[in-house]
């Protein structure tokens, strides 16, 4: 007999990070919520799996939110105000100051420009281009020359008010890691628990209402499998899924990872992935031989 099943996909499915993990529970769930007249064992499987999906959802809101955000945007604030501040007396003392203070400022200027400082960065790249500067305004000849312009109090400021906003985004990277390893990790065990059930029950009624040629579930089953095939090439790319065909004939295709490396050949054959866990799906891929190459991507 040749039942569907649906693909096996566990190993894989454990390895990925956290949104890519939700966001294939959450299209699961949504697939197995359109069986129609569902068995009461199924059906009770898949409400524990719309439970344990909702609680992870809520789980990643917690991991991705932060009491530090509102606090941070106000440190930058302060420090953009300062910044902002301190140009306007360059430009000033430029401009009416007495000749010594011109010429100061004309090279802290200069040395502003070279380090490209925007106050609309992104918090990273502002914290380290103003750190850089402050670097430079506090050592050798521009030191003399901020004491020439009455600068050095809020050049101090301006140090202390970059710290702040690098100690408080620090401490929220590691309140956000707590948070995962604590908040996350309990969360996908109970869904991965409750995946497993629903794909085990709905297996099985796939076997045990099979009438010799098909059951009500193979064309949910077949639309389940074809997301399996699309997340594994597709989206779970921080696994080796996708890179290497196989096959032969007449055509073209391909098989491409997110990191854009692309395997083409001709051939309608099978497409073999690189993990145990991916399923074969013929008909679909490049054929020809070689490898596209895997990669292993972070996820912010």
């Amino acid at each position: 007999m040749n039942y569907n099943q649906i693909y096996p996909i566990f190993r894989l499915l454990y390895r990925q990070k956290n949104i890519r993990h939700l966001s294939w529970m959450k299209r699961f769930l949504e697939r197995v919520l359109q069986i129609a007249n569902t068995p009461v064992r199924l059906a009770n499987v898949i409400n524990v799996l719309q439970s344990t999906v909702g609680n992870e959802d809520q789980a990643y809101l917690v991991i991705t939110k932060s009491d530090l955000t509102a606090p941070i945007e106000e440190a930058d604030k302060a420090r953009d105000n300062t910044f902002s501040g301190m140009n306007s007396m360059l430009d000033f003392q430029k401009r009416l100051g007495t000749p010594e203070q011109q010429q100061a400022a004309e090279r802290v200027i200069e040395r502003v420009t070279y380090h490209k400082v925007s106050i609309s960065d992104k918090y990273e790249d502002e914290n380290e281009k103003i750190a850089q500067l402050i670097q430079d305004l506090k050592g050798g000849s521009l030191a003399t020359d901020i004491a020439t312009l009455n600068l050095t109090a809020t050049v101090t400021l301006l140090e202390q008010q970059n710290q702040q906003v690098i100690n408080l985004m620090k401490q929220r990277q590691t309140d956000r890691s707590t948070q995962e390893s604590n908040v996350m990790a309990k969360a996908r065990a109970a869904t991965d628990a409750a995946f497993e059930d629903v794909v085990l029950v709905l297996n099985a009624f796939a076997i045990t209402e099979f009438n010799g040629q098909s059951s009500p579930y193979d064309e949910i089953i077949r639309i389940i499998n074809s997301d399996i095939n699309y997340y594994s090439q597709y989206v779970f790319t921080n696994a080796t899924v996708a890179g290497t065909g196989t096959g032969t004939g007449t055509g073209t295709g391909s098989n491409e990872n997110d990191n854009e490396n692309e395997n083409q050949g001709g051939g309608t054959g099978t497409t073999t992935p690189t993990n145990p866990d991916t399923p074969s799906d013929p008909g679909t891929g490049g054929g020809g031989s070689g490898s596209g190459g895997s990669s292993e991507v972070e996820e912010g």
